[in-house]
């Protein structure tokens, strides 16, 4: 799998399509329709001809403005093929800001599916707008864009228009807590992520994996896009995730690998399915990322379905990071760095510290760096030479296996002490009766912040709270100890799936400063 060059998008086409023209590339349940390499092979010449013929060029921007389907994925793989600019922005989480990101990204094209609320946004927008319809492998009962493509040549005669540091894909944050941000990707970088995520999940060609995410986020676009279509294998798609059906699929398509983010994770805990790792012979292990695994959780996964959990890392500005190869996960760790990645851990000066020292992930500015970020005025802002700087705070093991033990500006200093709220989580969700914990650090009047848990229970009716603090008590020191625990019936999330620490903080705010009584 090793590539020190990257392959353009074209040459990655052309070869799958040589050697398994009649393999799937892509097969999505909700449609009950496939599209195999060869198939995509010809679409994307067919898409090249179009763009070309509207005088789209490299660092040209198409606009695609979809839900999961194998339209979508089609799209996706096709402009790449070409050479310009793919962007995506999730529709649903975007919707307020959807007209200033159109404007920022100023497209030369934009595909939309109709149906999903944007018909209102052409008026005064940017670029030729195209619904997008429906492909079928037969021409004639195309519809929509994929009618008018479909007449147009798939000879492959049109070269790619770019070369390996013009602008690949453009995708956005989800903009929870404040405006979405646009991430640049060059072909070469969109192609090492791509390649470096193959070579973690160790995929070979025809290895089937399993996606209910989003392919508006980068984490799917890398995972069930990118490293399939690299690797030659196939992936299989729903359009949501369904807590009842998703072992299901895995065994009917005989997945060898599924994605899952730590949300699903305790869903499937809570509300335990009746398929186990025995029922799943193809199954190789399924793969957390987004958020970290607690450790506690992990192993109630894995000891109650027989199915082995890995976990992986990254960021949208420095690509993948750090993960499990394969099923050789160790659990409490993300893993060891990924191909073409320098991770680096550093102290509050930027020095880099030893092996087991605490201090700030940046991931160093190699082949999976993404270029800079579109800023709302549609200019561009160069990533920094060194690398991103996460703001995750983490070690590296004696295994070499990289810890995430919290984020530097969630850290709760308390009278000059830096406690990582997610050692206190893990603690809180090893008590039997607790199914989510999260920690935050409040304003206290003598050591600056106090430390402060939100948990959620399986009962709360029936909870006694004296537990936590027995329960805690040799497990933390006592300037770990939290010095308040309130319950909620679910922790707050954000679209990701990940616990939003800054709505507990203002939860606590609304609801307990005033009442906190620190004199004790």
């Amino acid at each position: 799998m090793s590539q020190d060059v990257a392959k353009s998008f074209h040459q990655v086409v052309a070869e799958n399509a040589a050697q398994w023209p009649e393999r799937t590339y892509v097969h999505c349940i909700d449609q009950d329709k496939s599209l195999s390499y060869g198939a995509l092979y010809s679409m994307s010449n067919r898409v090249a001809r179009f763009l070309k013929e509207r005088d789209v060029h490299a660092n040209d921007r198409v606009l695609l403005l979809a839900e999961n389907s194998v339209e979508n994925l089609a799209v996706f793989v096709s402009v790449l093929r070409y050479g310009a600019t793919l962007a995506t922005v999730h529709v649903e989480m975007n919707q307020a800001h959807l007209s200033e990101i159109i404007e920022a990204i100023s497209p030369k094209i934009v595909l939309y599916q109709e149906g999903i609320g944007l018909e209102d946004l052409q008026s005064g927008a940017p670029g030729d707008w195209f619904a997008l319809g429906e492909w079928q492998s037969d021409d004639s009962a195309a519809t929509g864009w994929f009618s008018e493509i479909s007449n147009l040549s798939d000879d492959d005669d049109i070269e790619t228009v770019a070369g390996p540091d013009d602008h690949g894909v453009i995708f956005y944050t989800s903009g929870t807590v404040a405006k979405p941000k646009g991430v640049i990707q060059t072909h070469s970088t969109a192609y090492y992520n791509y390649d470096a995520t193959a070579d973690y999940l160790q995929l070979a060609p025809g290895d089937k994996t399993f996606d209910c995410r989003s392919y508006s986020w980068l984490s799917a676009q890398h995972m069930s896009l990118g490293a399939p279509l690299v690797a030659g294998a196939t992936t299989i798609i729903a359009k949501h995730f369904s807590q009842s059906r998703y072992l299901g699929w895995l065994k009917t398509y005989e997945a060898n690998i599924g994605f899952v983010v730590p949300t699903i994770v305790n869903m499937l805990i809570n509300r335990p399915q009746d398929i186990r790792g025995d029922d799943l012979p193809h199954l190789r292990f399924l793969t957390s990322s987004s958020a970290p695994l607690l450790d506690e959780q992990w192993r109630s996964f894995e000891e109650f379905y027989g199915i082995t959990l890995a976990q992986s890392c990254g960021s949208s500005e420095g690509g993948n990071t750090a993960a499990h190869r394969g099923a050789d996960r160790k659990i409490g760790t993300i893993g060891p760095a990924q191909k073409y990645q320098d991770i680096r851990i550093v102290d509050g000066d930027g020095n880099r510290l030893p092996q087991g020292e605490t201090g700030e992930i940046i991931i160093g500015g190699g082949k999976q760096q993404a270029f800079g970020y579109l800023m709302p005025d549609g200019t561009i802002e160069q990533l920094p030479e060194d690398g991103h700087h996460s703001g995750d705070l983490g070690y590296f093991d004696e295994d070499g296996h990289l810890h995430i033990t919290g984020r530097v500006k969630e850290l709760i200093i308390r009278g000059g002490m830096n406690i990582a709220p997610l050692e206190i989580d893990a603690v809180l969700i090893e008590h039997p009766d607790v199914t989510e914990a999260g920690t935050i650090g409040v304003p206290h009047p003598i050591y600056g912040e106090e430390v402060v848990s939100y948990i959620s229970c399986r009962d709360a009716s029936a909870f006694e709270m004296d537990d936590i603090a027995a329960h805690c008590l040799g497990r933390l020191p006592e300037a770990k100890m939290p010095k308040a625990v309130y319950i909620l019936e679910e922790l707050p999330k954000n679209p990701r799936g990940k616990l939003d620490r800054a709505m507990l903080a203002q939860h606590y705010k609304d609801h307990y400063a005033e009442l906190s009584d620190w004199s004790d």
